[in-house]
């Protein structure tokens, strides 16, 4: 028989902890446009053929200056097929800024790993689709972002 105490078990544990980076790629685009959120997915969905859609629940993001929680309509499409997934944000409602810095920019565009396109041929892209004005790349990092599933 063999005898194992408890001393000899404490010894033998080790312990590991394991870190993971998110090392997701996002694309963030701004966008200028007088459409209406809704019509505006609808002009996105048909140019990409995807499927953005609102989402039930709001983002809630806290203003820094008020510490007042302040929610916005996202919309989302998850393309499985390539593993990209497509976000639509207005950057105002209920009279307050998503990125009070950007208030040029009308609606945010967010696309996490997109491998279907390079991002200047999205930029260009973007620019032919009915009722988009302007695209601006961005790059600075936008809070918002880690509320986004």
């Amino acid at each position: 028989p063999i005898f194992v105490t408890f001393a000899d078990v404490m010894k033998k544990t080790k312990r590991y902890e394991l870190t993971f980076e998110d090392d997701t790629a996002i694309e963030v685009y701004g966008l200028s446009s007088a459409y209406i959120d809704y019509r505006l997915a609808w002009e996105l969905n048909s140019f990409f053929t995807i499927q953005l859609e609102k989402m039930e629940e709001k983002m809630e993001v806290e203003d820094r200056k008020t510490k007042l929680l302040n929610s916005f309509f996202v919309y989302f499409f998850s393309d499985e097929e390539n593993w990209t997934e497509y976000y639509l944000i207005r950057n105002k409602q209920e009279n307050c800024y998503l990125v009070t810095g950007m208030q040029f920019v009308d609606y945010f565009l967010v696309i996490k790993e997109n491998k279907t396109y390079s991002s200047e041929e999205l930029l260009s892209s973007l620019r032919t689709i009915n009722g988009i004005v302007a695209v601006f790349p961005i790059d600075e990092e936008l809070d918002f972002i880690e509320h986004l599933s």
